[in-house]
This record gives structure tokens, sequence and C-alpha cells, in this order.
């Protein structure tokens, strides 16, 4: 098997390149006793390599009937398009096997294809499309991306995929994915079933093999020292460096921890892949400290392993005393604040507005939560909502600052909402809803709307869907911070109510079994308490998203930090109507309507 020039190995596969692979092929041959072989390791290490010599392998030694699944169809399209083309084009023995991709003669479509001698065939596929886990027998089945598998309206695909190699005692079933969250983690399941192999190295000093294991290389890193990152011998206790990778890894081999298993199953993390280095994930963990999505991308990406996630935030009494005993003044920008957002959730008599502001290093504060006692679709309502964003609040040098985007839930009042917020720019106010998948990324843009008549239609820039799950992982991680230097540190102003505190911390994540018996995490509203505080919260960080709060670099954020805290010798008064409704989560003040200050301090990186 040879791979192209676009392949980070260019040239021949070699067993010497992945060691450790060698086990594995192994177990994945007709000859052995195993059926299911997993594999749960970190992103780029090699997986995909491994499957695709598996297919070349079975269609050129053992041709049969091979069924390859990923997590959706799309997923399935791009690996056939790309991949396995790319591969098939460049290998002269799946050339032999297949053809050209492009041959008249040939049958193949692009899910569907067959060797020239009709002997087996590759079936590829989604796991959300219960229709294509159907209807089809084959004694060899990978199962991609195992993690991301979500359960369909059939029920749950792995045992759907499963079940397709029932009928063949001699059946192979690949599984091999980087992990998720562990308390649905499939791939961590399927891992901890089997054998639990890791690859032991022989320490270059003494000789004892040991496996190179995350809590030692984090014993052994220096933050300041990040390009002499190693390990250390746990016999001798001598320093294993980078230098000594390739020799300890040509020489190790695989030991269980799970002997008695039925099944073998592996583990390979970064630090055993040949076209990485160990400084590589010594940078990438001082990137990600303190961020819980950049930790879990860690974790999962670069460890190789599922990473435990908040199922509730610490009590609201900590949080409440912080804010009273070291909070900013309520009403007011706090130093970093360099991004000010607002979150608004629709209820059936009143919209709920959290003004917070977000700065580097994935801090933010919040400035005020106000309440607008009018439903969405009254004229009084409406007005208040734009009065608010033509409204200004101090900072802590003496500037007034209006909100650079303000994100409204447009769940619940859908057509009135996007009434009221095509109005203004869609560059002020975006439309957000909450997106039902666990593994949905923090903000993605709507590609497709329902109009009145139920017709669907391409969407407005305007329209976002929220990845509300893993945001409210990261906050409940973020507020157990207490230091304001520490990355991810969440403040809040004093004079905010029990019930402001209570709403923000209201919701725990519980796993539950669905109706088929599989189970899935899901965030639950205990009864009697209300979760406005924690949905607006979580609007208004998704503002700041749009708004590049992720993304800036540190010389934006200077930028940024010049432009807008710049001290003013002569700061505006009082902006807030203290007319307002004070009532529910907490007392609510708004901003005066028609409220234009000649000192409001406005970005020019973000052309506003």
């Amino acid at each position: 098997m040879t791979f192209g020039s676009d392949s980070p190995r260019p040239g021949p596969y070699r067993r010497e390149t992945f060691p450790y692979f060698a086990r594995i092929l192994d177990c994945l041959s007709p000859e052995h006793p195993s059926r299911v072989v997993t594999l749960m390791g970190s992103a780029q290490i090699g997986k995909t390599t491994l499957a695709q010599v598996f297919i070349g392998a079975t269609m050129d030694l053992a041709p049969c009937d091979m069924f390859v699944v990923h997590p959706t169809k799309d997923n399935a399209e791009r690996w056939a398009k790309g991949k396995w083309s790319r591969w098939r084009q460049q290998s002269k023995a799946l050339k032999r096997i297949f053809g050209e991709v492009k041959s008249r003669d040939s049958h193949d479509t692009l899910l569907f294809q067959q060797p020239r001698t009709g002997r087996g065939s590759l079936q590829i596929s989604g796991a959300n499309s219960p229709s294509s886990l159907s209807q089809i027998t084959t004694p060899r089945i990978v199962e991609d991306d195992l993690s991301k598998w979500e359960p369909n309206s059939a029920g749950d695909p792995e045992r759907q995929a499963d079940s397709r190699a029932s009928a063949f005692e001699w059946a192979k079933i690949l599984k091999l994915s980087t992990p998720l969250y562990a308390d649905t983690c499939r791939i961590t399941r399927a891992f901890k079933s089997g054998t639990q192999e890791r690859w032991h190295v022989p320490c270059p000093h003494c000789g004892h093999f040991q496996p190179l294991t995350w809590e030692n290389f984090l014993s052994n890193l220096d933050p300041d020292k990040p390009e002499e990152a190693c390990f250390s011998c746990v016999a001798c206790g001598s320093e294993i460096e980078h230098r000594h990778k390739a020799a300890i890894i040509a020489g190790g081999k695989w030991v269980a921890e799970n002997p008695s298993a039925r099944e073998p199953s592996f583990h390979v993390w970064r630090a055993y892949s040949p076209t990485r280095d160990w400084a590589s994930i010594a940078h990438q963990w001082l990137e990600a400290e303190g961020s819980h999505l950049s930790e879990q991308v860690f974790f999962n990406d670069v460890l190789g392993l599922a990473y435990e996630r908040a199922s509730e935030a610490p009590p609201w009494e900590m949080i409440r005393e912080r804010a009273e005993d070291d909070g900013h003044d309520r009403g007011t920008i706090p130093p970093g604040g360099l991004v000010l957002t607002a979150g608004c959730d629709c209820q059936g008599d009143r919209v709920e507005v959290h003004v917070k502001a977000f700065g580097p290093e994935m801090r933010r504060w919040t400035v005020d939560y106000l309440i607008i006692p009018f439903p969405i679709w009254e004229g009084d309502c409406r007005r208040q909502l734009d009065g608010l964003l033509k409204a200004n609040w101090p900072d802590a040098f003496g500037n007034q600052r209006s909100l650079d985007m303000l994100a409204i839930d447009g769940g619940a009042y859908n057509r009135t909402v996007h009434d009221w917020a095509k109005q203004h720019s869609w560059r002020k106010v975006i439309v957000v809803r909450g997106a039902k998948s666990d593994q949905a990324p923090p903000l993605t843009v709507t590609q497709t709307e329902r109009r009145p008549d139920g017709k669907a239609h391409r969407a407005s820039r305007r329209a976002y869907n929220v990845g509300v799950s893993s945001l409210k992982v990261a906050l409940y991680e973020q507020l157990k911070k207490s230091d304001p230097l520490s990355r991810g540190f969440c403040g809040y102003p004093k004079g905010l109510s029990q019930e402001f505190y209570t709403q923000l911390t209201s919701e725990i994540r519980v796993t539950e079994r669905d109706q088929r018996g599989y189970p899935r995490s899901i965030w639950k509203l205990p009864r009697g308490l209300r979760n406005e505080v924690l949905d607006t919260e979580i609007y208004a960080e998704a503002a700041a998203i749009r708004c590049g709060w992720y993304s800036m670099t540190a010389q934006q954020w200077d930028q940024l930090r010049a432009e807008r805290e710049k001290p003013n010798e002569d700061p505006q008064g009082e902006m807030f109507d203290p007319d307002l409704s004070r009532a529910g989560a907490a007392h609510a003040s708004a901003p005066k309507e028609n409220v234009s200050p000649s000192n409001v301090v406005k970005s020019k990186w973000m052309n506003r």
C-alpha cells in the first residue's frame, strides 16, 4: 500500500513507522480469533491509515463484502471523495483491485464500489440513516469516528451496524475513534470492555518497560521550558527525552491491563506519533489550560482520552459571596471587559436581558441584568429593545460603551423575534436557537429557516444555532475559578439577588436511558427553579463568539484595549432609567432609549 505526496508520510506503508499497528492488524487478519477490535486514540495518530490498510488488505487477500460506517452520510461522502478516492488513485494495488476511479467500465457509485473481479464490495454509509444500516449482510465492518455517532430514528446505530455481521461466525468489526465525553463515549466503553492494551516502551537507561502517560509527562513539564518536555522512568527516575523517542517506540510492546477480556482493545496517543514531537504537546497544553472547551479538545484530540465534564455548577452561595466581597459595581464594565454583548430570553410576559463583558484569556463579567416587563410582540418591548441598542454603560476608565452585539432567543417566538431583529443590522443583532446535539459546535450559521407556511427557505446571515450543552459545561467549570486573573474567570457585580445566582446554577446534567435503552446525557431543570439567567448568559456568550471572542489574537486584544480603555477625563453621568421593572430574577435598571453620549468608544477592528 502506497500513500501519495499529500500524506504526512508519503510512500509505501511501513510497519516500522507504526510498530504499534502490527498487532492490531494481526488481530484483524482472518487467522486471528478476535471478532471486535477497538482502537481509541488521538486525532491524526493513523487510525484512518489503519482502516484503509484493513480495507485494502481484505479486498486483496480475502475479498468479501465490507461495510464502512461514518457518523453521518455527509461524513461518509467526504471520506469517499477525499481520503479513499485519493488513495485509490495513488495506490497501484488498489488500482489493480478496483480499476481507475473514473473508468467507464466501472459500475461504482460514490458509496458503493466493487473490485473488478466482482468478488466482494465496499459499501459506505452514515450512522444517522437507519435505512442504510439495514438490508445489508457483511462479514467485515469498519465503524469510524464511533464517539460521534448519535441515536437515529430506529435506535442505537452501533447495535444496528454490529448486527449486520451477526450471520458470520468469522466476522471482523473494527471500531475506531477519538473519544468525547466520558459519560456517553462509545469508544471508551468499547475500549474498557476489551483487553485495554497500551504500548509499553523500554527506558533508554535501565530498560524497564512502561507506558508513556499524560500524568508522567505533566509532572515533568516546566511551563517556562516547553521545548524540554519529557517523561521520566518510573523505575530509575532518569529523564526520557524526545531524542530517545524513535528507539524506544520501535522497541515497545503491547501490555494488556485487562487480559481476561474476550476482545482486544488498544489505546494510542500523540506521544507515540511519528509525525509530532513532544514539545508540540507541551505547547498545546499550555495554550489550552484554563479553558474548558480547549481542554476538552486537548484531552480528546491529543491525549486520546474521554473528558470528564461538569454535571452541576458550584454552590451559588460561593459565587455570590465572591461577588459581594470582590465584585465590581453593578452597571459598570470592569477593566478587561473589551467586548460588550447582551443575551435576551423571550418569555410570555417579558424579555430578560443579560449584559456581559468579555475579555482576553476567556474571562467574562456580568455588567447588569435587566427585565423588560412586556412580551416581544408589544411595541413597548420593542421600543425598549431599540433603546438598549443605543444605550451606553460606563467603564472603569470613564468611557461610555454601547453593545457590540445582541443575541436574542428565537426558539419560542421565532417569527416575531425575526420581525424585530431585521429592523437592525445583522452586525448588531443575531437570532439564536439552542442546538439539540451534544456535539454541536458553539456557534454555527443556520442554513435554512421555516416560513409561516411551513416551507423552508435560505436563512439570513443573522440566524445561528448555539451549542448550549458544551457552553453550559464550560461555564460550570469556569464558575469554580476564584482568581480574577485566572484563565476563564467569571466575574459578577455586587448587588445581584439570590434568585439571580440560583437561576445561574439551576440546571444539572444527568445520564438517562432513552426509550430504546441507550444512555444519553441531558440537562434537567429541577422542579420549582427557573433558568432564564443561565440561558441569557449563554446567549450573551454566543454574541461574544460572533464578535471574535474565541478567535482574537493577543495583538488584536491589545489593539482593542488601546482603543477602548483609554482614560477619559470627562466621563458621562448616570445612563440608566430607574423607573423600569426591578422585579424578577434580579432587580432591573434598563438604559434610556435616546442616549447618544459624545464619547462612545468603538472598535476599528470590528468595523463599527
